[in-house]
Protein backbone atom coordinates (compact mmCIF):
# COMPACT_ATOMS: atom_id res chain seq x y z
CA UNK A 1 0.00 0.00 0.00
CA UNK A 2 1.13 3.53 -0.66
CA UNK A 3 2.56 5.45 2.26
CA UNK A 4 2.07 8.80 0.53
CA UNK A 5 -0.84 10.81 1.91
CA UNK A 6 -2.53 12.92 -0.79
CA UNK A 7 -2.08 16.66 -0.55
CA UNK A 8 -3.18 18.08 -3.90
CA UNK A 9 -5.46 15.18 -4.80
CA UNK A 10 -7.69 15.02 -1.77
CA UNK A 11 -11.27 14.33 -2.77
CA UNK A 12 -13.34 11.87 -4.73
CA UNK A 13 -11.81 9.96 -7.64
CA UNK A 14 -13.90 8.68 -10.53
CA UNK A 15 -12.57 5.33 -11.73
CA UNK A 16 -13.77 3.80 -15.01
CA UNK A 17 -12.57 0.24 -15.58
CA UNK A 18 -14.40 -2.92 -16.61
CA UNK A 19 -12.04 -5.13 -14.57
CA UNK A 20 -13.03 -3.71 -11.17
CA UNK A 21 -13.77 -6.58 -8.79
CA UNK A 22 -11.75 -9.06 -10.81
CA UNK A 23 -8.85 -9.03 -8.34
CA UNK A 24 -6.56 -7.44 -10.91
CA UNK A 25 -4.26 -4.43 -10.77
CA UNK A 26 -7.11 -1.94 -10.85
CA UNK A 27 -8.34 -3.33 -7.52
CA UNK A 28 -4.87 -2.76 -6.08
CA UNK A 29 -5.03 0.84 -7.31
CA UNK A 30 -8.41 1.25 -5.60
CA UNK A 31 -6.85 -0.15 -2.44
CA UNK A 32 -4.16 2.56 -2.76
CA UNK A 33 -6.91 5.20 -2.81
CA UNK A 34 -8.47 3.80 0.35
CA UNK A 35 -5.08 3.48 2.06
CA UNK A 36 -4.40 7.16 1.37
CA UNK A 37 -7.68 8.14 3.04
CA UNK A 38 -9.41 8.81 -0.25
CA UNK A 39 -12.68 7.64 -1.74
CA UNK A 40 -13.76 6.72 -5.22
CA UNK A 41 -16.79 6.19 -7.41
CA UNK A 42 -16.40 3.29 -9.81
CA UNK A 43 -17.95 2.67 -13.21
CA UNK A 44 -17.52 -0.41 -15.40
CA UNK A 45 -18.13 1.50 -18.63
CA UNK A 46 -18.12 5.02 -20.02
CA UNK A 47 -21.22 7.08 -19.28
CA UNK A 48 -23.77 7.37 -22.09
CA UNK A 49 -23.11 10.04 -24.70
CA UNK A 50 -26.06 12.09 -23.41
CA UNK A 51 -25.13 11.72 -19.72
CA UNK A 52 -24.86 15.05 -17.89
CA UNK A 53 -21.18 15.33 -17.01
CA UNK A 54 -21.95 18.11 -14.53
CA UNK A 55 -22.54 15.25 -12.09
CA UNK A 56 -18.74 14.93 -12.03
CA UNK A 57 -18.32 18.57 -11.03
CA UNK A 58 -16.44 18.03 -7.75
CA UNK A 59 -14.39 15.03 -8.82
CA UNK A 60 -10.74 15.60 -7.87
CA UNK A 61 -9.30 13.41 -10.63
CA UNK A 62 -10.28 10.78 -13.17
CA UNK A 63 -8.80 7.32 -13.67
CA UNK A 64 -9.81 5.26 -16.67
CA UNK A 65 -8.70 2.12 -18.44
CA UNK A 66 -8.24 2.26 -22.20
CA UNK A 67 -9.83 -1.06 -23.16
CA UNK A 68 -13.42 -0.69 -21.99
CA UNK A 69 -15.24 -2.78 -24.60
CA UNK A 70 -15.39 -6.54 -24.92
CA UNK A 71 -14.70 -9.13 -22.25
CA UNK A 72 -12.15 -8.18 -19.58
CA UNK A 73 -8.80 -9.83 -20.19
CA UNK A 74 -9.65 -11.00 -23.70
CA UNK A 75 -8.35 -9.42 -26.93
CA UNK A 76 -10.78 -7.29 -28.92
CA UNK A 77 -11.54 -7.66 -32.61
CA UNK A 78 -10.18 -4.95 -34.90
CA UNK A 79 -13.68 -3.51 -35.33
CA UNK A 80 -14.18 -3.39 -31.57
CA UNK A 81 -10.76 -1.78 -31.09
CA UNK A 82 -11.70 1.00 -33.49
CA UNK A 83 -15.03 1.55 -31.75
CA UNK A 84 -13.24 1.56 -28.39
CA UNK A 85 -10.91 4.35 -29.53
CA UNK A 86 -13.78 6.38 -30.99
CA UNK A 87 -15.82 6.16 -27.77
CA UNK A 88 -12.86 6.96 -25.52
CA UNK A 89 -11.89 10.02 -27.55
CA UNK A 90 -15.49 11.27 -27.66
CA UNK A 91 -15.78 10.94 -23.87
CA UNK A 92 -12.47 12.67 -23.17
CA UNK A 93 -13.39 15.59 -25.44
CA UNK A 94 -16.77 15.98 -23.72
CA UNK A 95 -15.10 15.79 -20.33
CA UNK A 96 -12.52 18.43 -21.27
CA UNK A 97 -15.33 20.91 -21.96
CA UNK A 98 -17.08 20.13 -18.68
CA UNK A 99 -14.35 19.69 -16.08
CA UNK A 100 -10.72 20.80 -15.99
CA UNK A 101 -9.44 17.99 -13.78
CA UNK A 102 -6.47 15.76 -14.59
CA UNK A 103 -7.24 12.51 -16.40
CA UNK A 104 -5.06 9.48 -15.72
CA UNK A 105 -5.24 6.59 -18.17
CA UNK A 106 -3.85 3.52 -16.41
CA UNK A 107 -3.78 0.62 -18.83
CA UNK A 108 -2.40 -2.84 -19.49
CA UNK A 109 -1.70 -1.73 -23.07
CA UNK A 110 1.59 -0.27 -24.15
CA UNK A 111 1.31 3.41 -23.05
CA UNK A 112 2.96 4.61 -26.27
CA UNK A 113 0.21 2.91 -28.30
CA UNK A 114 -2.49 4.68 -26.27
CA UNK A 115 -0.72 8.03 -26.71
CA UNK A 116 -0.54 7.44 -30.47
CA UNK A 117 -4.29 6.80 -30.58
CA UNK A 118 -4.99 9.94 -28.55
CA UNK A 119 -2.81 12.00 -30.87
CA UNK A 120 -5.02 11.11 -33.83
CA UNK A 121 -7.38 13.77 -32.47
CA UNK A 122 -6.10 17.35 -32.68
CA UNK A 123 -7.68 18.51 -29.41
CA UNK A 124 -6.52 15.53 -27.37
CA UNK A 125 -3.08 15.65 -28.95
CA UNK A 126 -2.61 19.04 -27.29
CA UNK A 127 -3.91 17.65 -23.98
CA UNK A 128 -1.30 14.89 -24.13
CA UNK A 129 1.45 17.34 -25.10
CA UNK A 130 0.48 19.68 -22.25
CA UNK A 131 0.24 16.64 -19.93
CA UNK A 132 -3.37 17.27 -18.97
CA UNK A 133 -3.85 13.59 -19.84
CA UNK A 134 -1.29 11.24 -18.33
CA UNK A 135 -0.91 7.69 -19.67
CA UNK A 136 0.81 5.07 -17.53
CA UNK A 137 0.98 1.32 -17.31
CA UNK A 138 -1.01 -0.05 -14.38
CA UNK A 139 2.06 -1.91 -13.19
CA UNK A 140 3.88 1.45 -12.77
CA UNK A 141 1.18 2.78 -10.47
CA UNK A 142 0.26 -0.15 -8.23
CA UNK A 143 1.39 0.45 -4.65
CA UNK A 144 2.36 4.08 -5.22
CA UNK A 145 -0.69 5.81 -6.69
CA UNK A 146 -0.52 9.07 -4.76
CA UNK A 147 3.24 9.22 -5.13
CA UNK A 148 2.75 9.15 -8.92
CA UNK A 149 -0.06 11.73 -8.80
CA UNK A 150 1.71 14.16 -6.46
CA UNK A 151 4.92 13.93 -8.48
CA UNK A 152 2.94 14.53 -11.67
CA UNK A 153 1.32 17.68 -10.24
CA UNK A 154 4.63 18.94 -8.87
CA UNK A 155 6.09 18.82 -12.39
CA UNK A 156 3.18 20.57 -14.18
CA UNK A 157 2.82 24.21 -13.05
CA UNK A 158 -0.74 24.65 -14.34
CA UNK A 159 -1.93 21.52 -12.49
CA UNK A 160 -0.04 22.48 -9.34
CA UNK A 161 -1.60 25.95 -9.42
CA UNK A 162 -5.09 24.61 -10.16
CA UNK A 163 -5.10 22.07 -7.34
CA UNK A 164 -3.56 24.51 -4.85
CA UNK A 165 -6.06 27.22 -5.79
CA UNK A 166 -9.02 24.81 -5.63
CA UNK A 167 -8.13 23.89 -2.07
CA UNK A 168 -7.88 27.55 -0.98
CA UNK A 169 -11.00 28.61 -2.91
CA UNK A 170 -13.23 25.84 -1.57
CA UNK A 171 -12.07 26.56 1.97
CA UNK A 172 -12.85 30.27 1.59
CA UNK A 173 -16.24 29.57 -0.05
CA UNK A 174 -17.26 27.22 2.76
CA UNK A 175 -16.18 29.78 5.34
CA UNK A 176 -18.20 32.50 3.58
CA UNK A 177 -21.42 30.51 3.38
CA UNK A 178 -21.12 29.31 6.98
CA UNK A 179 -20.62 32.89 8.17
CA UNK A 180 -23.55 34.31 6.22
CA UNK A 181 -25.87 31.38 6.97
CA UNK A 182 -25.20 31.87 10.68
CA UNK A 183 -26.26 35.50 10.33
CA UNK A 184 -29.50 34.49 8.59
CA UNK A 185 -30.41 31.81 6.04
CA UNK A 186 -32.23 34.55 4.12
CA UNK A 187 -29.11 36.59 3.39
CA UNK A 188 -29.17 35.86 -0.38
CA UNK A 189 -32.85 36.83 -0.58
CA UNK A 190 -32.10 40.12 1.15
CA UNK A 191 -29.40 40.90 -1.38
CA UNK A 192 -31.62 39.73 -4.25
CA UNK A 193 -34.28 42.16 -3.07
CA UNK A 194 -31.73 44.97 -3.07
CA UNK A 195 -30.63 44.09 -6.59
CA UNK A 196 -34.26 44.07 -7.71
CA UNK A 197 -34.80 47.53 -6.27
CA UNK A 198 -31.73 48.76 -8.13
CA UNK A 199 -33.21 47.26 -11.32
CA UNK A 200 -30.04 45.36 -12.22
CA UNK A 201 -29.74 41.68 -13.30
CA UNK A 202 -30.04 39.92 -9.95
CA UNK A 203 -28.16 36.75 -10.86
CA UNK A 204 -25.27 38.69 -12.37
CA UNK A 205 -24.94 40.86 -9.27
CA UNK A 206 -25.16 37.83 -6.96
CA UNK A 207 -22.27 36.18 -8.79
CA UNK A 208 -20.18 39.35 -8.46
CA UNK A 209 -21.00 39.65 -4.76
CA UNK A 210 -20.09 36.05 -3.96
CA UNK A 211 -16.87 36.19 -5.97
CA UNK A 212 -15.85 39.38 -4.19
CA UNK A 213 -16.57 37.98 -0.73
CA UNK A 214 -14.83 34.67 -1.43
CA UNK A 215 -11.77 36.45 -2.78
CA UNK A 216 -11.58 38.57 0.36
CA UNK A 217 -11.36 35.39 2.45
CA UNK A 218 -8.64 33.60 0.48
CA UNK A 219 -5.39 33.69 2.39
CA UNK A 220 -1.90 32.58 1.34
CA UNK A 221 -2.15 29.37 -0.69
CA UNK A 222 1.36 28.09 -0.09
CA UNK A 223 2.09 28.13 -3.81
CA UNK A 224 5.68 28.45 -4.98
CA UNK A 225 6.51 28.16 -8.69
CA UNK A 226 10.13 29.28 -8.43
CA UNK A 227 11.40 25.83 -9.37
CA UNK A 228 9.84 26.17 -12.83
CA UNK A 229 11.64 29.41 -13.74
CA UNK A 230 14.75 27.71 -15.19
CA UNK A 231 12.49 25.62 -17.47
CA UNK A 232 10.71 28.75 -18.67
CA UNK A 233 13.99 30.52 -19.35
CA UNK A 234 15.28 27.49 -21.25
CA UNK A 235 12.11 27.49 -23.38
CA UNK A 236 12.65 31.16 -24.18
CA UNK A 237 16.24 30.50 -25.26
CA UNK A 238 15.39 27.51 -27.44
CA UNK A 239 12.44 29.01 -29.34
CA UNK A 240 12.02 32.73 -28.80
CA UNK A 241 9.24 33.03 -31.37
CA UNK A 242 7.08 30.33 -29.80
CA UNK A 243 7.77 31.74 -26.34
CA UNK A 244 6.62 35.21 -27.39
CA UNK A 245 3.42 33.84 -28.91
CA UNK A 246 2.74 31.90 -25.71
CA UNK A 247 3.30 35.08 -23.72
CA UNK A 248 0.85 36.99 -25.92
CA UNK A 249 -1.80 34.34 -25.28
CA UNK A 250 -1.20 34.43 -21.53
CA UNK A 251 -1.33 38.23 -21.40
CA UNK A 252 -4.59 38.22 -23.35
CA UNK A 253 -6.05 35.72 -20.89
CA UNK A 254 -5.02 38.01 -18.04
CA UNK A 255 -6.63 41.18 -19.36
CA UNK A 256 -9.21 40.32 -22.02
CA UNK A 257 -12.25 38.03 -22.17
CA UNK A 258 -13.37 36.92 -25.63
CA UNK A 259 -16.99 37.41 -26.63
CA UNK A 260 -17.81 33.69 -26.60
CA UNK A 261 -17.23 33.80 -22.82
CA UNK A 262 -19.60 36.74 -22.30
CA UNK A 263 -23.36 36.75 -21.80
CA UNK A 264 -25.39 38.03 -24.73
CA UNK A 265 -27.27 41.29 -24.20
CA UNK A 266 -25.34 42.06 -21.00
CA UNK A 267 -23.08 45.03 -21.68
CA UNK A 268 -20.47 46.53 -19.39
CA UNK A 269 -17.57 48.96 -19.39
CA UNK A 270 -14.62 47.47 -21.21
CA UNK A 271 -16.68 45.94 -24.01
CA UNK A 272 -14.73 46.23 -27.26
CA UNK A 273 -16.62 46.51 -30.54
CA UNK A 274 -15.31 46.02 -34.06
CA UNK A 275 -16.81 48.22 -36.79
CA UNK A 276 -16.02 46.97 -40.30
CA UNK A 277 -14.94 49.58 -42.81
CA UNK A 278 -14.50 49.64 -46.57
CA UNK A 279 -11.43 47.90 -47.90
CA UNK A 280 -11.37 45.27 -45.18
CA UNK A 281 -10.22 47.74 -42.52
CA UNK A 282 -11.78 47.59 -39.06
CA UNK A 283 -12.20 50.24 -36.38
CA UNK A 284 -12.27 49.36 -32.69
CA UNK A 285 -14.13 51.16 -29.94
CA UNK A 286 -14.24 50.48 -26.21
CA UNK A 287 -17.20 51.25 -23.93
CA UNK A 288 -16.39 53.33 -20.84
CA UNK A 289 -19.88 54.09 -19.58
CA UNK A 290 -20.43 53.31 -15.89
CA UNK A 291 -21.44 49.75 -15.14
CA UNK A 292 -24.66 50.69 -13.34
CA UNK A 293 -25.85 52.53 -16.45
CA UNK A 294 -25.10 49.57 -18.72
CA UNK A 295 -26.51 46.69 -16.70
CA UNK A 296 -30.12 47.81 -16.36
CA UNK A 297 -30.29 49.23 -19.84
CA UNK A 298 -32.20 48.25 -22.97
CA UNK A 299 -31.69 48.41 -26.72
CA UNK A 300 -32.00 52.17 -26.39
CA UNK A 301 -29.24 52.39 -23.78
CA UNK A 302 -26.43 54.61 -24.95
CA UNK A 303 -22.85 53.39 -24.65
CA UNK A 304 -19.91 55.78 -24.52
CA UNK A 305 -17.34 54.56 -27.00
CA UNK A 306 -13.73 55.65 -27.25
CA UNK A 307 -11.67 54.86 -30.34
CA UNK A 308 -8.94 52.24 -29.83
CA UNK A 309 -6.15 52.32 -32.39
CA UNK A 310 -3.52 49.64 -32.80
CA UNK A 311 -0.01 50.74 -31.83
CA UNK A 312 2.60 49.61 -34.37
CA UNK A 313 5.97 48.33 -33.11
CA UNK A 314 4.76 48.55 -29.52
CA UNK A 315 7.70 46.54 -28.16
CA UNK A 316 10.15 49.19 -29.37
CA UNK A 317 8.38 51.80 -27.22
CA UNK A 318 8.53 49.91 -23.93
CA UNK A 319 10.64 51.56 -21.26
CA UNK A 320 13.14 48.89 -20.22
CA UNK A 321 13.64 50.30 -16.73
CA UNK A 322 9.99 50.46 -15.69
CA UNK A 323 8.37 48.00 -18.12
CA UNK A 324 5.73 50.47 -19.29
CA UNK A 325 5.11 53.14 -21.92
CA UNK A 326 6.68 56.35 -20.65
CA UNK A 327 5.81 58.08 -23.95
CA UNK A 328 2.08 57.68 -23.23
CA UNK A 329 0.31 61.01 -23.72
CA UNK A 330 -2.29 62.63 -21.46
CA UNK A 331 -4.97 62.13 -24.11
CA UNK A 332 -4.60 58.36 -24.39
CA UNK A 333 -4.28 55.11 -22.47
CA UNK A 334 -2.17 52.30 -23.90
CA UNK A 335 -3.08 48.65 -23.28
CA UNK A 336 -0.27 46.30 -24.17
CA UNK A 337 -1.16 43.00 -25.91
CA UNK A 338 -4.89 43.55 -25.36
CA UNK A 339 -5.92 40.74 -27.70
CA UNK A 340 -4.31 38.75 -30.48
CA UNK A 341 -0.91 40.11 -29.46
CA UNK A 342 -1.92 43.62 -30.58
CA UNK A 343 -1.37 46.72 -28.45
CA UNK A 344 -4.00 49.47 -28.53
CA UNK A 345 -4.09 53.15 -27.66
CA UNK A 346 -7.47 54.37 -26.42
CA UNK A 347 -7.92 57.90 -27.79
CA UNK A 348 -9.73 60.23 -25.39
CA UNK A 349 -10.49 62.83 -28.08
CA UNK A 350 -12.43 60.35 -30.23
CA UNK A 351 -15.66 59.70 -28.34
CA UNK A 352 -18.97 58.73 -29.86
CA UNK A 353 -22.24 57.88 -28.17
CA UNK A 354 -24.32 55.11 -29.71
CA UNK A 355 -27.41 53.17 -28.75
CA UNK A 356 -27.02 49.44 -28.22
CA UNK A 357 -29.40 48.61 -31.07
CA UNK A 358 -27.39 50.72 -33.50
CA UNK A 359 -24.12 49.18 -32.36
CA UNK A 360 -25.47 45.67 -32.88
CA UNK A 361 -26.55 46.57 -36.40
CA UNK A 362 -23.16 47.87 -37.48
CA UNK A 363 -20.59 46.18 -35.25
CA UNK A 364 -19.75 43.01 -33.37
CA UNK A 365 -18.50 42.72 -29.83
CA UNK A 366 -15.20 40.88 -29.77
CA UNK A 367 -14.63 40.82 -26.02
CA UNK A 368 -14.18 42.79 -22.82
CA UNK A 369 -11.15 44.48 -21.30
CA UNK A 370 -10.89 43.49 -17.64
CA UNK A 371 -9.81 45.37 -14.50
CA UNK A 372 -7.35 46.69 -13.52
CA UNK A 373 -6.52 47.54 -17.15
CA UNK A 374 -10.03 48.88 -17.75
CA UNK A 375 -9.92 50.77 -14.44
CA UNK A 376 -6.77 52.55 -15.57
CA UNK A 377 -8.42 53.59 -18.86
CA UNK A 378 -11.43 54.99 -17.00
CA UNK A 379 -9.30 56.82 -14.45
CA UNK A 380 -7.08 58.40 -17.08
CA UNK A 381 -10.11 59.46 -19.11
CA UNK A 382 -11.77 60.94 -16.01
CA UNK A 383 -8.62 62.96 -15.34
CA UNK A 384 -8.45 64.04 -18.99
CA UNK A 385 -11.99 65.46 -19.16
CA UNK A 386 -11.45 67.36 -15.88
CA UNK A 387 -8.04 68.75 -16.71
CA UNK A 388 -7.65 72.46 -15.90
CA UNK A 389 -6.33 74.91 -18.44
CA UNK A 390 -3.15 76.68 -17.34
CA UNK A 391 -1.57 79.77 -18.91
CA UNK A 392 1.70 79.39 -20.77
CA UNK A 393 4.94 80.35 -19.11
CA UNK A 394 5.80 83.75 -20.62
CA UNK A 395 8.24 83.55 -23.52
CA UNK A 396 10.47 86.13 -21.82
CA UNK A 397 11.18 83.61 -19.10
CA UNK A 398 12.49 80.98 -21.50
CA UNK A 399 16.25 80.47 -21.27
CA UNK A 400 18.28 78.92 -24.03
CA UNK A 401 20.37 75.98 -22.88
CA UNK A 402 24.03 76.92 -22.92
CA UNK A 403 26.28 74.98 -25.25
CA UNK A 404 28.72 72.69 -23.47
Amino acid sequence: MTAVVPSLFKGIALVIDNEIGGEGQIDEILADIRAGGGHYVSMAALPAHDYDLDHFDRVAFFIMDWNLLGEPGLPMTSELEKENVVQNIAFLKRLAKSRHAPVFIFTNNEPADVVAELETDEELSRSVKDQHILVRSKSEVVGKLYEVLEQYAANIPSVLTLKTWERAYHSAANELFIDLHNKTPYWPVMMWQTFSTDDVPQEFEMIRLINRLVESRIGPMGLDLSAFLPQLEEHARKDEGDYRQSMYRVLEGERFLRNERLTDKIFAPGDVFCFPRAGGVSSYYINIRAECDCLHGSDDTELYLLRAKEVPDAEKQINREFGNFTNEKDNEAIIYAMFGGATFSVKFKELKIMKVKNIEQGASRIGRLLPPFLTRVQQRYAAYIQRPGLPRIPAAMHVEEEAA
